[in-house]
């Protein structure tokens, strides 16, 4: 073990004896950098970036089952901004443009189309079935049924 290992072991064990919920988040795993809980009188702020939108529903979940009550729960987690990967999808509809919209759900507004055919980046993994993508004109919430990634060269 060294000299960087030990300093990070005593600041994960610190975080943990200061705030207990850090500790039980971070052993549910989730794929959460720079995870921060700071507890203020049963107010608890969690703050970090996730890998998908998944992760940061969860957070929820797993502090309300250990009693904190969900209005008191103050979830700041950001999903990963995955623009800089370049992940290129198709947009893969049958016969129509595919709908963009504001969120990720059917009762979100559209607030675009992307013409079938044509290639959209990722920006954000929602989850299995949401994806965030944009194109030159628009950016918004597609349902991953209709995008295929696009095989890197």
């Amino acid at each position: 073990m060294g000299l960087f290992d030990i300093f990070k072991k005593k600041v994960e064990e610190k975080a943990e004896v200061i705030n207990p919920l850090h500790g039980y988040l971070n052993e549910a795993g989730l794929p959460i950098e720079n995870l921060q809980v700071v507890d203020n009188n049963g107010n608890v702020t969690v703050s970090g970036v996730a890998e998908n939108g998944e992760a940061v529903a969860k957070i929820s979940d797993l502090l309300v089952a250990k009693g904190i009550a969900a209005a008191n729960i103050h979830n700041n987690i950001s999903i990963a901004d995955l623009t800089a990967l370049n992940l290129r999808y198709n947009v893969a509809t049958n016969s129509s443009n595919l709908n963009c919209r504001k969120g990720p759900s059917m009762d979100n507004e559209i607030v675009g189309k992307f013409p079938k055919g044509s290639i959209v980046t990722l920006t954000q993994i929602y989850n299995a079935t949401w994806h965030k993508v944009k194109n030159d004109e628009l950016e918004g919430f597609c349902h991953t049924d209709y995008i295929e990634e696009v095989a890197s060269t």
